[in-house]
């Protein structure tokens, strides 16, 4: 990332400790070198920030959709931030090669498997685009979610200070049998939501509330080092 990137992500990262109190101890279980996928809920526009810059120094890239390219600060952020855009309709192999050389250049890459913003927190239906990745990539998937920011835009307009919680879950590594088809895919991405869903209150696991649906099959758990 070029200096301006880093300038705007530390400017940013105090903005967010100032209108937030975030609680993110728990980054820190996250090794400082990857490659790691990480995994995250998608609420609203605040998660982006927060996490880019709450994992600094960590060598990390994230997966935007291409609307955030049409103008504003979003573009420019995702810019300075080096995203990488990804079509609404799936993954075309222009992401799928700059996902590979981020994760083989060691980076952190960080995508949303709901693929669009729940907006109440509670969680949608998950999309394979980040395990067909990680199936090429071979690299572990950290779950990560936040809650709390979606009280955001009341609390600052009753200028309260919104608390922003970070939980990680253990990484994983798929392990299919054999060749995945479209519903083993589907599997392994709804086994990564129920992952997701177990670190959240139960109020915000929307699609994925029934945890007795969480399988260990062809899904190995690693320790970090």
């Amino acid at each position: 990332m070029k200096l301006s990137g880093k300038i705007s992500a530390s400017i940013i990262h105090i903005i967010l400790r100032t209108i937030c109190k975030v609680d993110s101890h728990e980054l820190r279980k996250i090794p400082l070198k990857g490659p790691y996928i990480v995994a995250i809920n998608h609420t609203n526009f605040l998660e982006v920030p927060m996490i880019f810059t709450h994992l600094l120094p960590r060598k990390t890239i994230g997966i935007a959709k291409k609307e955030t390219w049409k103008g504003g600060i979003r573009k420019w952020l995702a810019t300075k931030w080096e995203a990488i855009p990804i079509d609404r309709e799936g993954l075309t192999i222009e992401t799928f090669r700059r996902s590979r050389k981020v994760l083989n250049d060691g980076y952190f890459l960080i995508i949303a498997p709901e693929g669009t913003r729940n907006i109440d927190g509670k969680l949608l239906q998950g999309k394979p685009g980040v395990i067909s990745i990680a199936l090429r990539s071979k690299v572990p998937i950290i779950p990560i979610v936040h809650y709390g920011g979606e009280d955001i835009f009341k609390n600052l307009k009753s200028f309260k200070r919104t608390k922003f919680i970070f939980k990680v879950g253990t990484p994983i590594i798929l392990h299919p049998c054999r060749k995945p088809d479209q519903d083993k895919r589907q599997y392994f991405t709804d086994q990564l939501m129920y992952r997701i869903a177990e670190l959240l209150p139960e109020v915000y696991r929307g699609v994925y509330s029934d945890l007795d649906n969480l399988s260990k099959n062809e899904i190995i758990e690693i320790l970090c080092d």
